[in-house]
């Protein structure tokens, strides 16, 4: 694929010429330009004709939209050479390649991204401020105790929901040029479902940590001995942590390393 940079930073204006009436379309032409300039170079009616197409309905995640966009222009390289009866059966394919493969992302885009990397970026600032020891139950956090910390935090959770989204942009504009029917343009080289599984344990372990650390920091100064409250919470972590990692057929004996490890760190500084 030629100007591969150039159409990938294109890509992140698709939604900029958002509307209700065909949603992505004209943010999909403007990724798809360079690319149907160069394979229809010195052929203005067909280019028209390439460019009215691209201005059908197209609706997709916008960090997963890139699975679509590199099928299309590999099909608008096969649209090129076709005339005729072939050319209107091959416009057929390419409108069912470009809603496929646009509704299958979108689906996947939205539990990695929405459901899972969202609310998972939240909850690791959180760690992060508590880390910090920034009291966010305070109503009256001192500025220069939080400054830092939340600096670090809003950088944490802007890295942990971008950087993938970077990633899987360009990774889906190459995967699915060089793909086909038979791995779905790309879709299926990586194992979504266990990806998501993964992040989402993840995210359910650090809430787990923010909803301990808040309980201990609650009652410390309290008549509650705060020590016994860690030690109850720190037990129940690791039960509710025994209970994910058996649904994920991860063997127990890293869990009994881990506690190992902990117990033996906490031990040392106390």
């Amino acid at each position: 694929m030629k100007n591969r940079i150039g159409i990938y930073l294109r890509m992140f204006l698709l939604q900029g010429f958002w509307n209700f009436a065909r949603l992505q379309n004209i943010g999909m032409l403007y990724i798809m330009e360079p690319a149907l300039r160069r394979i229809y170079e010195g052929r203005p009616p067909v280019y028209l004709r390439a460019r009215s197409r691209n201005l059908e309905t197209f609706n997709s995640h916008p960090a997963m939209s890139g699975y679509s966009i590199g099928a299309m222009i590999k099909q608008e390289e096969k649209l090129a050479e076709k005339e005729g009866e072939e050319l209107l059966e091959e416009e057929r394919e390419w409108r069912i390649i470009r809603a496929s493969t646009a509704n299958t992302a979108a689906s996947i885009g939205d539990r990695l991204f929405w459901a899972t990397l969202k609310p998972l970026s939240l909850v690791f600032s959180f760690v992060i401020l508590f880390v910090g020891q920034v009291d966010v139950l305070r109503e009256d956090v001192p500025a220069d105790q939080s400054l830092v910390a939340a600096l670090f935090a809003l950088a944490g959770s802007l890295l942990i929901y971008n950087i993938p989204a970077l990633i899987i942009k360009f990774k889906g504009l190459t995967d699915s040029y060089k793909g086909s029917e038979d791995n779905f343009y790309g879709l299926i080289n990586l194992n979504w479902n266990r990806m998501i599984g993964f992040l989402k344990v993840l995210g359910q372990i650090l809430v787990l940590f923010v909803i301990f650390y808040a309980i201990y920091i609650r009652f410390r100064k309290s008549s509650v001995d705060p020590e016994s409250i860690a030690r109850i919470s720190l037990l129940a972590a690791f039960l509710i942590l025994s209970i994910f990692m058996r649904k994920l057929n991860i063997p127990n004996i890293f869990l009994y390393l881990t506690a190992t490890i902990v117990f033996s760190l906490a031990a040392f500084l106390a």
